[in-house]
């Protein structure tokens, strides 16, 4: 935003009497106020490598010299915004720094949701590597339960079928269960 503005010669304009000196100084404010454009735009003021935004807000500090200019050629209106160059009087300041903030908001958003859905595909690879691996867990954890459930039912039966059938040919000769357990 640049608020340097030439304002001599519309001062002499207004403070003049003579016709042709208001010609004069009216010529001359306007010649300035173009004049001022163009410098704004061979500033720095628009520069992408510097992260600038697209546009130069030049102040009008009066409402008044706003609606002088505009009445009295406002090509110079429309010149600037083909030079990105806009002009703001007090009146539309706040409009203006309105729509740059929402700008500058909007942009921080569209910056900042780009970096979310990259965190969100690295979140996503590394989901599926989660998945994987705890699918491959729950397979080791599904077998050991398969080899425990071996060991559990058929070893188990098949271990108990010696031993009921000597418990059976201890019964079935009378001998008693022994009750010491150190022989």
């Amino acid at each position: 935003m640049d608020v340097k503005f030439p304002l001599d010669n519309y001062i002499r304009f207004l403070e003049t009497n003579l016709e042709l000196k208001k010609v004069e100084f009216r010529n001359d404010f306007l010649r300035d106020v173009k004049a001022r454009v163009k410098e704004v735009t061979t500033r720095e003021y628009i520069n992408p490598e510097q992260n600038t935004v697209d546009y130069v807000v030049l102040f009008i500090p009066n409402e008044q010299i706003y609606s002088f200019i505009h009445e009295q050629d406002s090509s110079i209106l429309d010149e600037g915004i083909k030079n990105r160059v806009i002009f703001c009087s007090p009146i539309t300041l706040f409009a203006v720094l309105a729509v740059i903030r929402q700008a500058v908001d909007n942009f921080a958003l569209d910056k900042t949701s780009n970096e979310i859905l990259s965190l969100l595909g690295l979140f996503k690879n590394q989901w599926g590597e989660f998945s994987k691996k705890l699918d491959l867990l729950g397979k080791r954890i599904e077998d050991t339960q398969k080899e425990y459930e071996l060991l559990t039912i058929t070893r188990r039966r098949q271990l108990e079928r010696p031993l009921n059938r000597i418990d059976d040919l201890r019964s079935q000769r009378g001998l008693p269960i022994s009750t010491r357990e150190d022989e």
